[in-house]
């Protein structure tokens, strides 16, 4: 009790004012939990979230398909290229020559052919003369056997003829033998089906095409990215000069827990942020697919659980969510942003094994290369054409 003035002020015992404190920290901490409790039961028990979930998409390589020395570079990074658009122009002598000699190989077996059908024509009728040289002598020693007794004729021309038939049907044998030889190589065929032209006719298309892929195009629509080609470098057939990214066509990977992934199936809905824009700019996406194994499985070097000492490490299954087109083009994304998603449990339409994930119509293609082989085509016909 103190007194001030005149004034009696009578305070509470400390130890009353304590519990008093305690009572009301504990009824806080009672009113958070059961709120953390209600929102979790009629909320948050319905949602798998994860931040390891990135953007992804089809990135493209640009190869080389000939060997050569690159003369002209035309896209930069970050450049958006047409389907069929120049990227880069080679020097490619070594495939100019390539075809040079394909193309003569081709107009000599075409020459080659022409002349040995003309030899097989020529052997036909040298042995249909020889035939009927045989028969002709053939036909004077009857004769000549026959009138031999009267003394008409003599036996020494008897003899003489027999000799005669003997060497026409020596010659008889080694054409019809160099006519067999010469049918094996056009019999049965025409100047173009036969096999010797048809061989030299490949080779021509194969250089032709790789002529003709000396100048590299952009086999989609997309971004340029990684650009590594200079004028002047030395490059070799599979060697990667860019990569284009088209981004109308994006999904994301939420790698999930394995201890959550119980109740996820396909065509569930999922909430994205993403931390390029921030919480303010919300994905709507749907679970296609479950990848079939956790992200250990497809490692480079997968685990080896069964040497050495184990520790459990919970894995995480690789979830594909796709995200709606309408987003992308109001907000667009680039491969390998972070995502946070949450996927809602609630619905559970489609079974696990159930995917609904598909390509794109029609699938996925280029048409850049559609009118190589047309080229090289008519490239034969001309030579054949002019070798005929």
């Amino acid at each position: 009790m103190m007194q001030k003035a005149g004034i009696i002020h009578h305070s509470p015992p400390v130890p009353e004012r304590r519990i008093r404190h305690i009572v009301m920290i504990t009824v806080l901490l009672l009113i958070i939990a059961l709120a953390w409790a209600a929102w979790w039961f009629f909320h948050e028990r319905f949602y798998v979230s994860t931040n390891d979930a990135y953007v992804t998409g089809n990135i493209v390589p640009v190869e080389d398909q000939t060997p050569g020395t690159l003369k002209k570079v035309l896209v930069e990074n970050t450049q958006f290229v047409h389907t069929g658009q120049v990227m880069a122009i080679m020097q490619a002598d070594q495939s100019r020559l390539r075809l040079m000699r394909a193309e003569a190989y081709l107009g000599a077996e075409v020459r080659h052919v022409r002349k040995a059908f003309a030899t097989v024509t020529q052997l036909q009728q040298l042995v249909a003369s020889k035939k009927a040289a045989l028969e002709k002598l053939e036909d004077n020693l009857a004769r000549f056997s026959a009138s031999l007794p009267s003394g008409a004729t003599s036996a020494i021309r008897v003899q003489d003829t027999q000799k005669e038939i003997q060497v026409m049907q020596a010659q008889v044998t080694a054409e019809k033998a160099a006519l067999t030889g010469a049918e094996a190589i056009v019999v049965g065929t025409t100047l173009s089906t036969n096999p010797l032209v048809r061989q030299a006719v490949a080779q021509v298309k194969r250089a032709d095409i790789q002529w003709q892929r000396r100048i590299i195009r952009a086999p989609v629509s997309g971004f340029v990215a990684e650009r590594a080609s200079y004028p002047g470098i030395r490059i070799h057939i599979g060697q990667r000069l860019f990569s284009i990214v088209p981004l109308d066509y994006l999904w994301v990977v939420a790698n999930i827990k394995e201890t959550d992934m119980h109740h996820i199936r396909p065509g569930q809905p999922v909430e994205l942020t993403s931390y390029y824009y921030g919480h303010a700019v919300r994905y709507r996406g749907t679970v296609e697919g479950l990848l079939p194994g956790a992200g250990s499985a497809f490692s480079i070097l997968p685990p080896e659980n069964a040497t050495g000492n184990y520790i459990h490490i919970v894995e995480r299954v690789p979830v594909r969510i796709a995200l709606s087109r309408k987003d992308l083009r109001a907000y667009p994304l680039r491969p390998g942003l972070s995502m946070i998603a949450n996927i809602h449990l609630s619905t559970q339409r489609h079974s696990v094994l159930q995917t609904l994930t598909h390509t794109p119509i029609k699938g996925y293609q280029t048409t850049i290369y559609d009118g190589e082989l047309a080229h090289a085509k008519n490239l034969v016909l001309d030579i054949i054409r002019r070798n005929s």
